[in-house]
């Protein structure tokens, strides 16, 4: 029972540094009421609740793997601003999440929580901000979301994204970096940013159904993942195992691994940007920007990999063990930006933004090699330039409009997705339109709101429900819909997936949340 016991240890561990943090920001916020310091402290917060059904049975890891509940989760998140003066501001915010699933499958397992009752705790924000008369100095724990347009922000690279949860799709990963803005005049602001060490995006958990072989229900082999190489590799790729009996094949788990940076200063990221802002009288008002930055792309691209055919161990002569090995790496990258908005003075003219940004790219070249028994084969290693140096454009343009207090319309132009890179997927064209009504005095909300790959006509649609019950609490239905065939159009192209169909894409659900803030 040692190991149990110190799981045990572990998980108690864990939950005091969750009930520190959580006490203590709620203590402090008490404390500040009480000494009449609401002045100097804002403390806020939320609770909410999440449960999500899978509404489909065929983009699993295997057919019928569905009909099940995906979700069962409580957050807890607190923030916590102090303010001692009027140039200095301490904010920390942090949120205890509770995953809802037992995870215990050994009876050793069933005597510590950490198993049946499965949670974490993440920082969000730990920074100290410190104000002079023409400039702002921030250092800490923060997230940088830069641009113009809504969600889809092409100049915006400072922070990975956060994809853990493909429903909040506009949450970022936080990360240590220094920021100085400087205000020379009322029109121009200068802002520059430096990360000392780089981290990668946070990614869905249905991922590497993009780099995972496809097998039936009874093991039996049925597709492999399309490597980047040309239409003759993959010809030859393709000869190799459709000569073996496809239940003859036995895929272990595959190697998955990325190559991480060095915690070099050489892999350290910067951005700089200027920002000016105009009004023009009776037209209305213009903000716009240039902004530079150099870093890595915070989505991993596929680099090599390596298909082991062996002599099977345990299913006997005449059958193959297969390890089929990725490696995938992050590849560095200069990006010129600029991004505007305008506002008309007229509430008749919809407002208009627009993001550009132009990536210089650094060059990866993708291998392969084919194996039997570790050795080889003659004529199975393969290579082809995955990512060019050439550069590519990615843009976000749109309008919106207010027609009544009860009806709002976005419509967005997106080229490349925020996970698209110039590699042999290449970069696709989306449109992204948004409807919100709002009834009751906003009690009563509607949201109805779609991405469209105007490439491959695949789409995502997810349509919500809003009721406020009471003041800062609200009740949430909505269903996420992936729309499109999860075989690719093109079997012997890397870019023949359909970007919402594929399996890698997630699972189509219907949630119910339920959110009280303060």
């Amino acid at each position: 029972m040692t190991g149990a016991t110190m799981g045990g240890h572990g998980g108690r561990a864990r939950h005091l540094c969750a009930l520190i943090l959580l006490v203590g920001l709620s203590h402090v916020g008490a404390a500040a009421h009480a000494a009449d310091w609401t002045d100097k402290i804002k403390f806020s917060g939320h609770v909410q609740s999440d449960i999500r059904f899978m509404i489909e049975d065929y983009r699993g890891a295997v057919p019928g793997d569905g009909y099940k509940f995906e979700m069962n989760r409580n957050d807890v998140e607190l923030k916590l601003k102090i303010i001692p003066n009027r140039s200095v501001q301490a904010v920390v915010s942090g949120r205890l999440r509770f995953y809802g699933f037992n995870e215990a499958a050994q009876l050793t397992e069933l005597v510590g929580r950490d198993k049946i009752d499965p949670h974490d705790l993440q920082l969000n924000e730990a920074y100290l901000a410190v104000r002079g008369k023409i400039w702002d100095l921030k250092v800490g724990r923060m997230v940088q979301t830069w641009g113009t347009a809504d969600m889809f922000n092409p100049t915006s690279n400072l922070s990975s994204y956060d994809f853990s949860d493909p429903l909040d799709y506009m949450a970022k990963v936080p990360n240590q970096m220094v920021e100085f803005d400087l205000y020379p005049t009322d029109w121009l602001t200068i802002k520059a940013v430096w990360v000392p060490l780089f981290k990668p995006s946070l990614l869905p958990p249905s991922t590497y159904l993009g780099f995972a072989v496809e097998t039936s229900r009874d093991g039996c082999f049925l597709n492999a993942p399309t490597p980047p190489l040309s239409r003759n590799d993959i010809d030859t790729l393709e000869t190799v195992f459709n000569q073996y009996d496809p239940c003859s094949l036995n895929f272990l788990t595959p190697d998955m691994a990325v190559v991480i940076p060095e915690f070099s200063i050489a892999n350290s990221q910067a951005a700089i940007k200027t920002q000016f802002r105009f009004a023009l009288g009776d037209v209305g008002d213009l903000d716009f920007s240039f902004s530079y930055y150099y870093g890595r792309f915070s989505f991993p691209i596929a680099y090599t990999a390596a298909a082991d055919l062996m002599d099977s161990a345990t299913l006997g002569p005449g059958n193959l063990d297969v390890m089929y090995n990725v490696e995938l790496m992050y590849p560095r990258m200069h990006v010129a930006g600029f991004d505007f908005s305008f506002s008309a003075a007229s509430d008749k003219v919809p407002g208009l933004f627009g993001e550009l940004a132009v990536t210089f790219p650094e060059e990866v070249i993708f291998g392969l090699a084919v194996l039997r028994n570790d050795v080889i084969l003659d004529n199975l290693q393969m290579s082809s330039v995955n990512v060019p140096t050439t550069p590519f454009v990615k843009a976000t343009v749109g309008l919106d409009y207010t027609f009544t207090k009860w009806l709002y319309v976005n419509v967005q132009y997106v080229r490349g997705f925020m996970d698209e890179f110039n590699d042999a997927y290449g970069i696709h064209n989306y449109v992204v339109p948004a409807l919100e009504m709002k009834f009751l005095d906003n009690v009563l909300q509607f949201r109805i709101a779609a991405a469209w790959n105007v490439d491959d006509l695949s789409a995502a649609m997810f349509p919500q429900m809003t009721w406020v019950a009471a003041p800062s609490v609200e009740l949430i239905l909505g269903v996420w819909v992936y729309l499109g065939d999860t075989k690719p159009r093109d079997s012997k192209s890397y870019g023949g997936r359909y970007k919402f169909g594929q399996k890698a894409a997630g699972r189509s659900v219907v949630y119910l949340k339920g959110k009280v803030s303060w």
